[in-house]
């Protein structure tokens, strides 16, 4: 009963998510049906298609990827582990965990679904006294080295002079010629349509549509 709630609970937020975040929407870029179940019996289906969510009890026929645990009580202490992957991993490797389908969507499914639900994120923490703005008080203030702002470089920094003309942005801004630039790089290819666009295709083509009728 256990795994069936928390599954139909993960059903119910990806379904809505899938209507409201344009972010998870943006991440459902194929279509399929994975399935997580266990062999006493409980199992969902969560179906993505059209970048929506939609989900039911069972085990379908048709899913891309079933991940099959041993009980449903093993499958919750899975899923709501913090190193649920390393454990499935694990699981695999001892057989107690069965899986049909391609190994990636499992890790593609944990981390894009079970990723965006509220309970699985990683709370955000930071770090103590951070230094983010000016503290002339600060333990480390003696260690920053702060400069006025200036609209130039100062000539007597002369190595910082030296390596700003090393910097090809520079060059260019100077009108400097840039040593080894690439001369008539041809940055498309007109490709002849013929019987087969994909034999046909040469790298010698002319680099536009004049030179190609000449």
């Amino acid at each position: 009963m256990a795994l069936r709630c928390l599954l139909w609970l993960v059903g119910i937020q990806l379904a809505i998510a899938s209507r409201l975040s344009v972010r998870l929407r943006r991440q459902l870029t194929r279509d399929l049906i994975f399935t997580v179940c266990a062999k006493d019996g409980s199992g969902r289906n969560y179906v993505f298609q059209n970048r929506r969510v939609s989900s039911h009890d069972g085990r379908s026929s048709q899913a891309d990827c079933t991940l099959i645990f041993s009980s449903a009580g093993q499958g919750v202490g899975v899923l709501l582990a913090g190193n649920a992957v390393e454990r499935i991993v694990d699981g695999l490797a001892r057989r107690t965990i069965e899986l049909e389908g391609d190994p990636t969507t499992v890790l593609w499914f944990y981390e894009l679904v079970f990723g965006f639900l509220p309970w699985r994120k990683t709370p955000r923490s930071d770090l103590p006294d951070g230094y983010v703005a000016h503290n002339p008080n600060s333990k480390v203030a003696d260690r920053i080295t702060r400069q006025p702002a200036v609209e130039a470089l100062d000539p007597a920094w002369s190595e910082a002079v030296e390596q700003r003309e090393k910097l090809v942005m520079w060059q260019v801004g100077q009108g400097v010629a840039v040593p080894n630039k690439p001369v008539g790089f041809q940055h498309v290819l007109d490709v002849p349509i013929g019987d087969d666009p994909i034999t046909d295709i040469s790298l010698d083509a002319p680099a536009n549509s004049s030179e190609k009728s000449a």
